[in-house]
């Protein structure tokens, strides 16, 4: 199964994200911290991580070609901000858990309208009723999760 390395990879990587929430959220209430501050302080370090990264895995960082770039190819970065700091305000509300579940629910609700409609290079896909069936069922298990939060 040549998938696998590459599941267990992406199951790792969405590990992270509940650590990364947990950790943040003690940093803000041990520091005082706003939430936008946490999420600066998040993407320093983030920052650091790559470029030791970068050296330890390619020797280095080499300057992109700019030239080549559109000005909407500068955005992940920023996006990204507000992503973390989306978590960063439900998850105290709602749970990392619910946080995290109606996030992989934007992303996939997402994920299926940037692919229908190719949109920035990414190859066409078509929405078939597996893929709405599977958002389906994680749908009505995420409304069954915040309902059983509420009557707690």
């Amino acid at each position: 199964m040549k998938i696998l390395p590459y599941v267990l990879i992406s199951l790792l990587g969405g590990a992270i994200v509940p650590l990364q929430l947990a950790i943040v959220h003690a940093f803000q209430k041990s520091t005082a911290a706003s939430q936008i501050q946490s999420t600066f302080y998040l993407y320093i370090g983030g920052a650091i991580a790559s470029l030791i990264l970068a050296y330890v895995i390619s020797g280095g960082i080499t300057p992109p070609m700019v030239e080549k770039a559109t000005w909407w190819m500068w955005l992940p970065g920023f996006l990204g901000s507000f992503y973390i700091l989306f978590m960063f305000i439900a998850a105290p509300k709602i749970g990392s858990a619910n946080t995290l579940l109606w996030v992989f629910l934007g992303q996939m609700y997402f994920a299926l309208l940037l692919s229908r409609l190719g949109l920035f290079g990414l190859a066409i896909q078509p929405i078939n009723m597996y893929k709405i069936i599977g958002l389906l069922f994680v749908t009505i298990g995420g409304g069954i999760m915040i309902y059983g939060e509420s009557q707690s």
